[in-house]
């Protein structure tokens, strides 16, 4: 049987945490004070509270959960998450205690320096045990139960991802199709003739008047056993099992926000981008587009208009005003060349420069920086009978900005097709969100905005 190594690698990754903590938190401060100073009473408690906090973080962002199937991604994201919170724990203890330490200019490379080190140690062990699994040791050898489109899939993954080790020997099922081993009455003479670490079961795709025999026969041999859920529509990224007394029921996330640590590290970052879009841009713009206003449309500065936010709740959306009044503007879209736009507001359409006025809104918690966009009441209402599902985009904040917007679908909705296309980008939002992800989109917003792309009019 070949050895398997991967109950090891939380171990040893938790284990270089913390000989690179201390060798840049300890060591580095022990070699500029000098031995015996570093060794004081109340630096040797700060050193313990550096290790625990560090200990207590990695726990609570689940950076010690490594095993095959983690991704380089999630790695990163969990680190970073780790890295800003540490900081801020860091200097917390000083405001605590009288205690002197690193001067700030150092500090200020003492944690990019530790960080970088930090990565290159985590990509680095990523990438040995990728080696070491490619060279074919550490592998599970696995099959799957019931043949569907679901399994299949799972099937591809295991092919197509070496990292994780594992060889996929087959299916059973009771069709004749490439990768079929037999039907499940040969189950049991596999087993017993085949080294199986783990099965895959399909329950869905079983008949049930088989399946009562198979798992009858899986018990007899000491293999790990997976079960693959059907979740039909309900395709999202995270679920969760519990127990409702002695009964397992499968609980879905609507994606990674549906943690309170991501929306932490969003709202975060939400309020500082509010705050500096206010105070630098909205603090003299208002008072300008106000006496432009004068010699227009006299409509006022700000539009507001009722939309649909998180949970289906309604929410009073800002803009600058780029329309004159009119008594369609809560039921049709702007328009190409539409004659209710303003000379001003045609420019301010343009740069998106209309939407600036959300910032308010996501600093009072009604939007996010980047989201679906919100819709009118009565589009809402509208496309929820169109699109399945539609009313999903709506289990998280709607934003200034979005995925589907950075990719063409902004402004007027020509066709079915236009808010099927922006609701699929918008559901790939949802389900994969990142930190990651929120910086690249607002890169890009801006890159389009001083472009004049962004298919505004």
């Amino acid at each position: 049987m070949p050895a398997r190594f991967s109950r090891f690698i939380p171990v040893i990754s938790l284990t270089g945490d913390f000989i690179l903590l201390n060798i840049f938190f300890v060591l580095g401060f022990c070699i500029s004070t000098g031995q015996a100073f570093c060794l004081e009473p109340i630096y040797l408690l700060f050193f313990i509270y550096l290790n625990v906090a560090w200990l207590i973080l990695v726990f609570v962002f689940g950076a010690n959960k490594i095993n095959r199937n983690t991704q380089k991604k999630s790695i990163l994201f969990s680190y970073i998450r780790i890295i800003v919170f540490y900081f801020f724990l860091f200097l917390m203890f000083f405001q605590l205690t009288p205690l002197d330490y690193y001067p700030r200019a150092f500090i200020r490379y003492l944690f990019p320096l530790y960080f970088l080190t930090l990565m290159i140690f985590k990509f680095g062990l990523f990438y040995l045990f990728l080696l070491y699994r490619r060279w074919g040791f550490s592998f599970r050898n696995v099959i799957i139960l019931g043949y569907n489109d679901g399994t299949e899939k799972l099937a591809d993954y295991f092919r197509t991802n070496k990292w994780h080790g594992y060889r996929f020997l087959g299916f059973f099922d009771g069709r004749k199709k490439k990768e079929i081993i037999g039907d499940y009455s040969a189950l049991k003479g596999f087993l017993e003739s085949n080294q199986v670490h783990e099965i895959y079961i399909a329950a869905h795709a079983i008949p049930q008047t088989q399946l009562q025999d198979i798992t009858e026969t899986i018990a007899e041999f000491p293999i790990k056993t997976r079960l693959v859920p059907e979740l039909g529509n309900f395709s999202f990224k995270t679920t969760e099992l519990i127990q409702y007394g002695t009964t397992p029921v499968i609980m879905v996330h609507p994606g990674p926000l549906s943690y309170w640590y991501n929306q932490l590290i969003k709202r975060f970052f939400d309020i500082s981008l509010a705050l500096i879009a206010i105070v630098i841009l909205l603090s003299w713009m208002i008072p300008l587009i106000y006496l432009l206003s004068l010699f227009g449309s006299r409509g006022g500065v700000f539009f507001k208009q009722r939309r649909t936010a998180m949970d289906g709740k309604e929410f009073t959306c800002l803009k600058f005003r780029s329309m004159r009044r009119n008594v369609d503007a809560d039921r049709i879209q702007a328009a190409k060349n539409d004659d209710r736009v303003t000379s001003l507001g045609r420019f301010l359409r343009k740069y998106s420069l209309d939407e600036l006025p959300q910032f308010f809104n996501v600093l009072l918690g009604h939007m996010s920086v980047v989201g679906p966009r919100p819709h009118m009441l009565k589009h809402t209402e509208a496309y929820r009978k169109l699109v399945k599902r539609f009313m999903l985009r709506h289990t998280v904040k709607p934003g200034i900005t979005g995925l589907a917007q950075v990719n063409g679908y902004r402004g007027e909705i020509k066709s079915t097709a236009d808010i099927k296309n922006r609701f699929k980008y918008d559901v790939n939002y949802i389900e994969n969100w990142s930190f990651n992800l929120d910086i690249k989109i607002i890169f890009i917003t801006v890159w389009l905005i001083f472009r004049g792309k962004l298919w505004a009019y």
